[in-house]
């Protein structure tokens, strides 16, 4: 999967909630080693909003510190809606478990 795949497409929750767009992803660093000796990258969850352009801008992730007026009326932060709680995607939809969409976990270490 890409991540241009999943970048701007609407969610929804299963009891027809709109979320917003996907803004971003939370990736980690857990996956099987490769030939360089890193650890390949898991998808742990989406940044979901309704505001997309602060976002882009970098204010939702706190990127950005200024000018003031800006950030005051363009930080929102994302909701971060679990990867195991989607229930069904396609191009234009990303469906979530409304009972587990918050609840997003501390990604577990190998090992731990």
């Amino acid at each position: 999967m890409l991540l241009s795949e999943l970048l701007g497409v609407q969610v929804v929750s299963s009891t027809g909630d709109d979320l917003g767009r996907v803004h971003d992803v939370l990736l980690v660093q857990d996956g099987p080693v490769n030939a360089r000796g890193q650890a390949g990258l898991r998808l742990h969850a989406l940044a979901v909003g309704k505001r997309s352009f602060g976002a882009q801008l970098g204010y939702a992730q706190d990127m950005v510190k200024g000018p003031r007026l800006l950030r005051v009326l363009f930080h929102r932060s994302p909701e971060l809606v679990p990867w195991s709680a989607i229930v069904r995607r396609d191009e234009k939809r990303i469906v979530v478990d409304a009972a587990r969409r918050g609840e997003l976990s501390e990604p577990t270490r190998p090992g731990s």
